[in-house]
């Protein structure tokens, strides 16, 4: 079918604008003299694979829907206009975020403003309150109410999300809650894509090698998902029994079908509606508690203020025994660095001038409760986001000092801090006793060591994989890695991780990567990796 031919603009015309957010695919600038519109930017290397004529239909669609162009531009930030560059599509324009879609939150490194990503609602009431969200079983109703009267008008117009998680999708508590989709130019048109259909880990569907991507058939089997995880309070769960407390019967039937392996025995998301609808007269809203009294203004005894644990998912240290590593990579360099602390250690014992007083303690790096693991869509930005710089090489001397008489690891020999010192953890959901989950973080652990001394634990040594492995060197160290899906694949498991460069399960900087792992005789190994990608950190 043709049409009218697509908007497009020249990207000199754009004016000044301002980047606000980078992701995997390219980055999303503000523009100065018209700040309604954004304008997504390709990164280089996927420009040549842009299915432009794809990318034309999409624009065309918001001019041509008719009446329901205006519904289509309220709930998502749909593609308006093709942008060149010397004839060159390069990226194009899109609504920005409207502000109701933005929250206030309180995250570890305080107060700030974000994107209202649905992935926060995926979370326990104690998580909420300590973010300064009022949620209640009325909202959840109504918000899932909206999304899937959302999802059947895209779905009428010919457009699956495909990739539907709650990285891509917003929410807004004002009066009646409310869905907004972005990251729409990964969903799919009358059965084409822009570019290759993705998912996003611990939301793909059961069987994502036999089954085709973004059809009304896995957007509804992601619409069940997102129920079952939205009133589980659960990031991971897929078992429709884990809303039960929450979710009435009926519901939770419809999820159970939703998640069912065969597409075709999976409800559309319309027929969701009576359901919701009765539920949601049953439901009766929940007033906001109560904020509890200011403390007294006295002074007070001193102590250590308690650390109240994130209840976003439990993680445990790496199990203690690790199996056997394969020579050549990078294990050498550690054992020789280990021979040298030891002797650096005596060393430094004869020289304490206080026998029998033990080496001060070290806090250990946090094995607890973190936040909740995605990636970040765009638009989005990272502000106050730091890095670890690191530590001293050595004890450094000078004349007029006396030599050190107690030493710290991670201080005298930088490698023995970021292979020692670094801990790969599993998340919640998966059986972190079984065989092939121990295996998998004996394959990362090796593959962070890797990493964070600049040599990378791979099998494919392509300029393609080093380059991506470059990639999360760059970004790092990261002192923290932790294993959030493992899926079964021809030659060998394939692991999602997310690599934390502060440890602390900070709100953004993470960089998340799939881990293809290869089986040799002393277990498996990291073959190759997915193009890292920022993330929300777990």
């Amino acid at each position: 079918m043709t049409g009218p031919p697509p908007p497009e603009v020249s990207l000199s015309a754009l004016g000044p604008r301002t980047r606000i957010g980078t992701g995997g695919q390219g980055t999303v600038y503000a523009l100065t003299e018209d700040p309604r519109w954004v304008y997504k930017e390709y990164a280089t290397r996927y420009v040549d694979d842009v299915d432009v004529t794809t990318l034309n239909r999409f624009v065309r669609l918001a001019a041509g829907a008719g009446p329901d162009a205006e519904t289509l531009l309220g709930l998502a930030a749909w593609p308006t206009a093709v942008v060149r560059k010397e004839g060159v599509v390069r990226g194009f324009l899109m609504p920005r975020v409207p502000d109701r879609f933005r929250v206030r939150i309180q995250l570890p490194r305080g107060p700030d403003t974000v994107l209202a990503q649905v992935q926060y609602l995926l979370n326990s009431d104690d998580y909420l309150l300590g973010r300064g969200l009022h949620v209640d079983d009325r909202m959840r109703l109504e918000l899932l109410r909206d999304t899937g009267e959302a999802l059947t008008l895209l779905h009428r117009l010919g457009v699956c999300v495909g990739d539907l998680s709650p990285n891509n999708l917003l929410f807004s508590l004002d009066t009646r809650p409310r869905c907004y989709f972005i990251d729409c130019d990964a969903m799919r048109l009358d059965g084409d894509s822009v570019l290759v259909q993705a998912e996003t880990p611990e939301w793909h569907v059961p069987d994502a090698d036999a089954e085709e991507l973004a059809t009304p058939a896995t957007d509804a089997y992601k619409f069940g998902l997102l129920a079952v995880r939205l009133f589980a309070g659960d990031q991971q769960t897929r078992d429709p029994q884990a809303a039960r407390p929450r979710l009435d019967r009926q519901l939770v039937t419809l999820a159970g079908r939703s998640l069912d392996p065969a597409p075709h025995l999976r409800p559309a998301p319309q027929q969701w509606s009576d359901a919701l609808e009765r539920s949601i007269r049953r439901t009766p809203p929940t007033p906001p508690p109560r904020r509890a009294a200011a403390p007294p203004t006295g002074p007070q005894p001193s102590r250590p203020d308690a650390v109240r644990p994130d209840p976003v998912r439990l993680v445990v240290p790496a199990p203690a025994v690790v199996g056997p590593r394969r020579g050549g990579r990078g294990w050498g360099l550690l054992a020789a660095a280990l021979a040298a602390v030891a002797v650096l250690a005596g060393l430094l014992s004869a020289n304490d001038d206080s026998p029998g007083r033990p080496y001060p303690t070290r806090p250990v790096l946090p094995t607890g409760l973190l936040g909740q693991p995605s990636y970040p869509p765009l638009p989005t930005g990272i502000p106050g986001l730091t890095r670890p710089t690191g530590g001293a090489a050595g004890a450094t001397r000078y004349p007029d000092l006396p030599l050190r008489t107690t030493f710290d690891l991670r201080e005298l020999i930088p490698l023995t801090r970021v292979c020692l010192f670094s801990d790969v953890r599993v998340g919640t959901g998966l059986d972190r006793t079984s065989a092939r989950t121990k295996s998998s973080v004996t394959a990362v652990r090796g593959f962070l060591c890797g990493i964070n001394t600049d040599e990378p634990d791979l099998d494919d040594r392509s300029r393609t994989q080093l380059t991506r492995a470059a990639t999360l060197t760059k970004n790092g160290p990261f002192p923290v890695a932790t294993i959030i899906g493992i899926r079964t694949a021809t030659g060998g498991p394939q692991v999602n991780v997310v690599f934390d460069p502060d440890g602390a399960g900070s709100s953004s900087g993470c960089w998340r990567s799939r881990l293809s792992l290869v089986a040799d005789d002393d277990g498996y190994h990291v073959g190759s990796l997915s193009a890292p990608a920022r993330s929300y950190c777990p």
